[in-house]
């Protein structure tokens, strides 16, 4: 499959990696001859040309590469799936150990992706055969035939052609002013019915479409995703004022601000709007947004607050304000079991708030280990409202090791109507 990327110079190909492309110029399929670094043997290119062009960022990573897999192979093709992402995973912090530095996001795909046989992970590129569509999989001549691709061949194709449309710098401005024309009357039950409704994408293409669907779904994913929270729980605020904490907060919320003001017109009770973001990795103090004209006349109000610390520090914090709703994006709290117990006195602040909480993960399997960490650190079950399947999930796949191979944000949601329970 040639993709429409042959004469162009693309600046930022170094923000993914698949083996089944030239590192450069994201070319692949039948049409595409392809090779391999003859140092790593981990990257190909299309020519010698994009080689050359991409050898002063490889050089050191494959120096360190060939000296890290001299004692460490990955050739045991006995072991289990897990037990092989394992090894990638090792594989990975030795790179690192001995190239002196974290590496980069494509980087650790190199290692995490490679071209080899989904089902047994045989590596011989004599052997194997490359998925046309998606870019991502490949088969040995015994497993070509395999129905394991079928439910993940459409998702990884558009995990490609979302990253490649990034890199290209097509379509990267997103128009979001459709959201002030939402109001509390409307009705839609999904992400997909939402961003039909709403979303205003022009296209025939098909591909774009889902293309610009995922990427409008990571932006409104947070706010639906608690307003169906408060519709589960059948919540209805008390006052005008509605205060939300947003636990675990990180730069994925710091880019995503603009859509709180969503709130504002599905709950109609509500006229004072102040999100609070709490998290150790956030960078912003302070993000004045200005809200519809429409808001505006009713003179509703949102507001904003950053705070870098961990929950229970901003919990002691004079500036503190209690919360009507606390809710956690992907926070995994499982997670962190062997850092420092950071989880463990915020959930117990958490407690104290004695509010709903709720939170997303992006595994099903993620939710047990969730509801688990939570009952062991209260050492009590707690009782949730829902757990299960988000219908306001982002729409945007990404790559995953693991037999999932792609995950969402937001997938899972779990809602307690409080901790105390």
């Amino acid at each position: 499959m040639e993709l429409e990327t042959k004469n162009k110079i693309i600046a930022n190909y170094n923000m993914f990696f698949y083996a089944t492309t030239c590192h450069v110029c994201k070319r692949f399929g039948d049409g595409v001859c392809l090779k391999k670094c003859g140092g790593c043997k981990m990257i190909a290119y299309c020519g010698r040309q994009h080689q050359k062009q991409h050898w002063s960022q490889h050089k050191s990573l494959c120096k360190a590469t060939q000296d890290v897999l001299r004692e460490f192979r990955l050739e045991d093709y006995s072991v289990t799936s897990e037990e092989w992402d394992d090894k990638k995973l090792n594989l990975i912090l030795l790179v690192s150990f001995k190239l002196g530095r974290p590496l980069e996001i494509y980087e650790k795909e190199m290692f995490q992706f490679p071209r080899e046989c989904t089902v047994c992970h045989e590596q011989d590129g004599q052997l194997l055969e490359d998925c046309q569509s998606c870019a991502s999989v490949s088969f040995c001549k015994y497993h070509k035939d395999s129905i394991k691709h079928e439910h993940t061949c459409v998702p990884l194709e558009l995990c490609f052609h979302s990253n490649l449309l990034f890199i290209n710098g097509e379509n990267n401005t997103l128009d979001l002013h459709y959201l002030q024309h939402v109001c509390d009357t409307d009705t839609f039950r999904n992400m997909n019915d939402f961003i039909n409704t709403y979303g205003n994408i022009q296209t025939e293409s098909e591909m774009l479409y889902n293309i610009l669907a995922a990427r409008h779904s990571q932006y409104i994913t947070r706010p639906l995703t608690l307003f169906h929270a408060m519709q589960i729980l059948d919540y209805v605020p008390q006052r005008k004022d509605l205060v939300i904490h947003v636990v675990a907060a990180n730069y994925i919320e710091e880019t995503t601000l603009m859509t709180w003001e969503i709130l504002l017109h599905l709950i109609k009770a509500t006229i004072s709007l102040v999100v609070i973001m709490i998290g150790p990795e956030l960078k912003y103090k302070s993000n004045p947004l200005r809200i519809c004209d429409n808001c505006m006349l009713q003179k509703k109000k949102l507001s904003l607050e950053f705070h870098d610390v961990l929950y229970e520090n901003y919990v002691r914090n004079p500036l503190f304000i209690k919360p009507d709703l606390v809710v956690g994006f992907n926070a995994g709290i499982h997670e962190h079991i062997s850092n420092g117990e950071t989880w463990t006195p915020s959930i117990q602040m958490l407690m104290k708030q004695n509010c709903p909480l709720i939170l997303t993960c992006y595994m099903q399997k993620e939710l047990e280990q969730e509801i688990n960490r939570i009952n062991t650190i209260l050492d009590r079950k707690v009782n949730y409202l829902y757990s299960g399947k988000n219908p306001f999930a982002s729409l945007r796949p990404f790559r995953i090791l693991g037999p999932e191979q792609v995950f969402y944000q937001n997938h899972y949601l779990i809602v307690y109507r409080s901790l105390c329970s």
